[in-house]
């Protein structure tokens, strides 16, 4: 068994620690929290204009800076902005009455701001349609619909990319190992 100098077996230790960290800290900066649920779903039909807003989230959000907007998708228009209430998973804020009074048919864009439980902040957005002639038509397409709404649920779109702390740690973690790699090759050719 050929033996290692001391300062290499550091190195090694050295290198397998930073990429032990590395590879532990990189699953956990992409398990940001995402929309699982709402009031109204993802996607679907309402023949009444809701009185508030749910979003259901995969962990719980923590206090903070948190922020839910309703916007018309037909023009861009954000036709209020709230801070939510957090119970547990659960994400609420109560839709102005002059906005439920006022809303006209079409598509509209829930966006929201949250801290997640990872203490990091995730934007995101889910959709509804307001069809307040539709009644029945949209109950029934909507209980067929559910199966299809569940399997899609991740078209709510997230953005919970990596933090810039993290990217640059972990691409500081792989200049080290290549630099050590790099070292022990070149010792081992002298």
């Amino acid at each position: 068994m050929q033996r290692f100098p001391w300062r290499t077996q550091c190195a090694l230790a050295a290198a397998g620690a930073v990429a032990g960290l590395a590879a532990i800290g990189a699953p956990a900066a992409l398990a940001h929290d995402s929309v699982i649920g709402g009031d109204p779903e993802n996607a679907s039909v309402v023949s009444e204009f809701p009185d508030s807003i749910t979003l259901e989230f995969s962990g719980q959000p923590k206090e903070g800076f948190n922020t839910v907007a309703l916007s018309r998708v037909s023009d861009g228009e954000i036709l209020f902005t709230g801070e939510p209430e957090l119970n547990e998973r659960l994400v609420t804020v109560d839709v102005p009455a002059e906005v439920e009074e006022n809303a006209e048919p079409g598509e509209y864009q829930v966006g929201f701001q949250i801290i997640s439980s990872d203490g990091h902040s995730t934007k995101g957005r889910t959709t509804f349609t307001y069809e307040p002639t539709a009644g029945a038509h949209s109950e029934s397409a909507n209980d067929d619909d559910a199966a299809v709404d569940a399997a899609s649920e991740d078209s709510a779109t997230q953005d919970s990319g990596m933090s810039a702390g993290v990217v640059i740690g972990i691409i500081v973690a792989v200049i080290a190992v290549l630099g050590v790699g790099i070292v022990l090759i070149g010792r081992k050719n002298k």
